[in-house]
């Protein structure tokens, strides 16, 4: 008997599709094999089923799955189909290869026919990864010819479906089931339910980007996280096998845990550091220091001060260095920097009162042949000033790139979400639905500098290229 599979059901799942947004495309094909355990039996059975896309299928994908317009004409729709297939998919653990798309395709076909359709996935390519790190590609195609499973119909669903179930058996043959069992269940990462959690609450939470918060036995969060998968994430803090001494605690603490979803990893991201900062929760510290946040500004004599970042105006952020968690924080990467390019302490007025008191002394770095000489006019202080700000440049925040404010548009992968990130001079004005929302923030939304949403929004919009973005300057 396949131990792995023991007191389990299993259904290996492929779809054709008319394309690959499941927002804007359809299904045309799915093909099932289910795998059952009854005691020492074992069941397989098969099913699959065109489907009537309600659109044309192009060409290119007639071409590559044999599918074509005629064969899916006379073919049920999905919604005649929903009722069976929810029942057959029911309380199984789907398998696909880049389970995602499949996953995807089928929520967002359920989701027509008026259905709330979830599962635990186990992504076949996922498990090649993990089995053989250092072998690849991980398509179907290239795991096909490596495990030697020709044979079946490529590119068909019930074919597809097929070779996965082979996949599995082989793998069985080559690790042992012990070894391919581990790699399963950490993929799946079955949680050990926290003692206080109704274990519907994880059953809710989607395989999708967002943010999540624990809650222990009042209205105040004690935790609050985000990731590109709310559930794999979620379920890894209660895994037995890999659960930090954090997780324990939070395992031992939550007794509930609301979720928001996103469009992607940039609105979990910003969201994560909302929530945090306001609802303060006790196991986040490191997102919690806003107030303590600063830059480094030069004055006239270009010597450094410390500026808190939430007093700096946004047209002014261009004129500042940094950000830094604190002054503190700022004050050592200023003594490193000098001890590296050979700036003087004393110039920069950074070292001690003591040593600051004794007006003719040099600098505590010059004794140690790590300053240029400024403080003993070995060197101009005017050339002194230009290194200074030369070294610092690179920490510089960048003028705004834009006329004015920008809505980036990041979509979920499967393309049934669409969210407005707005930004104006690196401040997060908000993040909407519409282009006209977006332009409304725009308008009217405060300007408020933070340094963890300045780190965001430089990374995100570094990216834009692969997103969409778009200016809202106003007429």
């Amino acid at each position: 008997m396949f131990g792995t599979f023991a007191d389990r059901r299993w259904v290996f799942v492929d779809v054709e599709t008319t394309g690959s947004s499941p927002a804007r495309e359809r299904i045309t094909e799915v093909g099932i094999v289910t795998v059952e355990t009854d005691g020492d039996a074992q069941r397989v059975s098969e099913w699959s089923s065109l489907v009537n896309p309600g659109v044309p299928i192009p060409p290119e994908i007639q071409w590559l799955t044999g599918i074509s317009n005629e064969m899916v004409r006379a073919a049920p729709r999905f919604a005649e189909l929903a009722e069976a297939l929810y029942d057959r998919l029911a309380d199984a653990i789907f398998v696909a290869h880049n389970a995602r798309f499949d996953y995807g395709f089928l929520k967002a076909e359920f989701a027509r026919a008026g259905y709330d359709w979830r599962a635990s996935t186990l992504c076949t390519v996922r498990l090649s990864r993990h089995l053989y790190p250092d072998r690849s590609p991980h398509s179907l195609d290239a795991i096909v010819e490596r495990f030697g499973l020709e044979g079946e119909q490529r590119h068909r669903a019930l074919g597809d479906a097929r070779v996965l179930w082979r996949l599995l058996q082989r793998l069985r043959d080559r690790h042992g089931e012990a070894e391919l069992e581990a790699a399963v269940d950490r993929l799946l990462a079955r949680p050990s339910t926290p003692p206080a959690l109704p274990p519907e609450q994880l059953d809710a939470i989607p395989h999708a980007p967002g943010v999540y918060c624990f809650y222990g036995a009042n209205a105040h969060p004690i935790y609050i996280g985000k990731s590109v998968d709310l559930k794999a994430r979620v379920l890894c803090h209660f895994s037995n096998d890999h659960a930090s001494g954090a997780d324990l605690r939070l395992s031992q603490e939550v007794q509930r845990i609301e979720w928001e979803q996103t469009a992607g990893e940039t609105g979990a991201l910003l969201r994560e550091a909302e929530l945090v900062k306001t609802r303060l929760p006790a196991h986040n510290i490191a997102l919690r220091r806003k107030r303590n946040q600063a830059f480094v500004a030069l004055d006239a004599d270009s010597r450094p001060r410390f500026v808190a970042a939430a007093g700096v105006a946004p047209e002014q952020l261009h004129e500042h260095y940094g950000p830094f968690s604190s002054r503190p924080s700022a004050r050592r990467f200023l003594q490193e920097l000098a001890a590296e390019h050979g700036l003087c302490l004393k110039t920069m007025k950074l070292e001690g009162r003591a040593r600051r008191a004794a007006v003719d002394a040099p600098c505590f770095n010059f004794q140690i042949h790590r300053c240029l000489g400024a403080c003993t006019g070995e060197e101009p202080v005017e050339e002194h000033a230009r290194r200074l700000r030369e070294v610092l440049e690179a920490k510089r925040v960048p003028a705004w790139p834009y006329a004015g404010a920008v809505a980036l548009i990041e979509r979920e992968p499967a393309g049934l979400r669409e969210d407005l990130h707005v930004f104006d001079r690196w401040c997060w004005l908000g993040t909407v639905r519409s282009h006209d929302a977006a332009a409304q923030l725009a308008a009217t939304a405060p300007r408020e500098f933070d340094a963890d949403v300045y780190r965001i929004a430089r990374k995100a919009l570094v990216a834009a290229n692969a997103l969409a973005l778009v200016e809202l300057v106003g007429d």
